[in-house]
Parts: C-alpha cells; sequence; structure tokens
C-alpha cells in the first residue's frame, strides 16, 4: 500500500498570526507534525501542501524538499481542506506519474499528536473501512446542551435528552483536528476527506489540542511540558 502525508501549511492565518510558523520549543509550528510523520515510516511520500516560499524554505532547512507548491486560489480563508487534498493528489498523478493507495491529512495545528498516533490510527484503516479520523470526547455532556430564545429565556437543544442522567447519555465524539485517514479511492468517490465508512481514533485531551488561538498555544505549550516531564 502507497500512503501519502498531507500537511497543510498556508500562511495568512487571522485568529492567531502565523500560526503554522510560529516558534513551538525551539521549531516552526507545522515542523513536529512533519518529524512525527516521518518517525512513523508509514508514508512513501510526506508532503507539505504551501503557497509560502517562507514554508518551502523551512522544509529546506529540515531536509524536506518540497516538489509543488500550491495554487493560490487554494491558500485563501474559503478554500476547503478537500480542494487541497484533491490538487495534491491530482499533481502527483498528473505531474510525477505517482498514485497512491491512502493519504493521511495531517494538521499543522496539532504537534501533540505523535508518530504512535499516526501508526495506532493506521491499523484501523482495515479493509472494511474507508478512512480514520482521531476524536476527543467532549468536555460537558453535549445532550446538556442550551441556547437563548429571542425572549432572553433558556431552552434545550435536545428537550427529549436533556433531563437523562448523564450515564444514560450515549456516548458522542469530535474530530479533534489532529489527523484523518482516507482511502484514496473513497475520496475520489465520495470527494470528502472523512468518507462514509470511517472509523474513530480516540486521543487523550492532552494530545488533542487543535491550536487556532492565544489560548490554545498557551494550553498546547502546558501539555507538551508535561508530556516531556513524564507527568
Amino acid at each position: 500500500m502507497r500512503n501519502l502525508a498531507i500537511i497543510p501549511v498556508r500562511t495568512g492565518s487571522k485568529r492567531l498570526k502565523n500560526k503554522n510558523i510560529l516558534d513551538f520549543f525551539g521549531r516552526p509550528m507545522f515542523i513536529h507534525t512533519v518529524e512525527a510523520a516521518i518517525k512513523s515510516g508509514l508514508f512513501d511520500e510526506v508532503h507539505v501542501s504551501t503557497e509560502s516560499f517562507e514554508v518551502v524554505k523551512i522544509c529546506d532547512q529540515y531536509s524536506l524538499p518540497v516538489r509543488f507548491l500550491r495554487d493560490q486560489k487554494l491558500a485563501n480563508d474559503t478554500a476547503s481542506l478537500q480542494s487541497v487534498c484533491a490538487y495534491v493528489l491530482d499533481t502527483f498523478r498528473n505531474k510525477y506519474n505517482i498514485t497512491f493507495d491512502n493519504f493521511c491529512l495531517l494538521w499543522a495545528t496539532a504537534p501533540l499528536r505523535t508518530s504512535q498516533d499516526i501508526t495506532s490510527s493506521y491499523e484501523l484503516l482495515t479493509d472494511e473501512s474507508d478512512g480514520v479520523v482521531s476524536v476527543a470526547s467532549y468536555d460537558l455532556p453535549v445532550f446538556c446542551a442550551q441556547q437563548t430564545k429571542k425572549d432572553g429565556f433558556l431552552t434545550p437543544r435536545f428537550p427529549d435528552m436533556f433531563w437523562l442522567p448523564s450515564q444514560k447519555m450515549p456516548t458522542v465524539c469530535c474530530d479533534n483536528g489532529a489527523l484523518c485517514w482516507v482511502r484514496a479511492k473513497a475520496f475520489g468517490e465520495q470527494g470528502v476527506w472523512m468518507p462514509e465508512k470511517t472509523k474513530p481514533y480516540y486521543m487523550e485531551k492532552n494530545r488533542s489540542i487543535d491550536i487556532e488561538t492565544q489560548e490554545d498555544l498557551d494550553l498546547a505549550k502546558y501539555y507538551y511540558l508535561k508530556n516531556v516531564d513524564g507527568e
């Protein structure tokens, strides 16, 4: 099986400026993901998808040549991950005559995800599944959610479930923005990075930080230090 790692690293983030290349314990943020992908030993190609020559220069410093740049129209806020993945797969096929059986979408802003997470999730990509996505549990029972009505009073979002004891509520999870394995065939047929037959790969909260804000960054640094110290 030929496997491709796709690591989207565009510039121009708004909430946390240049988050993908911020220094994170001595290395640019996305390099932690690059190193985890390489360490897993699962990939025939590790591709950083970027429109930025600055990112390319960083990759060169870490001995990871970028075969091609992302099209500029795929580097704005409205570009979807589906379109980015399709562009990468199409370019490898049309320009280099290289095809892949599977690809793994690895978010650059999840530096706490480890190479073991990549290999353990890959083991779940069995014959009957088309994908595996990393997930985490919600901090609070999701079926206790409420919303404010126009009159200013609260109303349960899930009224049929709201009054159940939490231990009787169904177990639910959420994509944690760390990784997703996808069979290339299923992606071609369905056009989404989480196809219908996708299994969950559960990750602990201390490795499930997807950095979007300064608060996320502070929390990721806290957990990184605790993980390094082995606490």
